[in-house]
């Protein structure tokens, strides 16, 4: 399976991003554990 690195848009880390369901968009939606 393909991993995608996802970039915080705050404070720009790669790690501890978790998946935070999704928008009313449909996209999908991050969290920070920062």
């Amino acid at each position: 399976m393909a991993s995608i690195s996802i970039r915080c848009p705050s404070c720009s880390a790669t790690e501890g991003v978790v998946r935070n369901g999704k928008s009313t968009a449909g996209h999908q939606r991050y969290l920070c554990s920062h």
